[in-house]
C-alpha cells in the first residue's frame, strides 16, 4: 500500500459510534416497519385505506427517481476511472 492509501485506510478504520448507532437504528427499522405493518393489518385492514391515495401518488414519481439513479451513474464511473488513474 502507498503513503496515501494507507492514510485513507488508518483515518476509514477508526472507531464511529455515531455511524454504528446510525446504521443499528436503520436495521432495526427495516426489520419493524414490515411487522408493524402487518400487525396494523391484521388487526384492523380499514387503517391502511387511508393510505392508499398517499401510495397511489407516490408510485407516479417513483420512475423519476429511478432515472436519478442511473443519472448518478456517471459521476461515480468519472469518479472511480480518476481514482484508477491515480494509482
Amino acid at each position: 500500500m502507498g503513503g496515501y492509501l494507507q492514510t485513507q485506510t488508518a483515518a476509514a478504520s477508526g472507531r464511529r459510534p455515531a455511524a454504528i448507532v446510525g446504521v443499528l437504528v436503520a436495521a432495526a427499522l427495516l426489520m419493524c416497519v414490515p411487522a408493524l405493518i402487518a400487525a396494523v393489518s391484521i388487526v384492523d385492514s380499514s387503517l391502511l385505506t387511508a393510505a392508499r391515495g398517499w401510495v397511489s401518488g407516490l408510485s407516479v414519481w417513483l420512475p423519476y427517481v429511478d432515472h436519478a439513479r442511473v443519472i448518478l451513474y456517471v459521476p461515480l464511473l468519472a469518479i472511480v476511472a480518476t481514482a484508477r488513474e491515480t494509482q
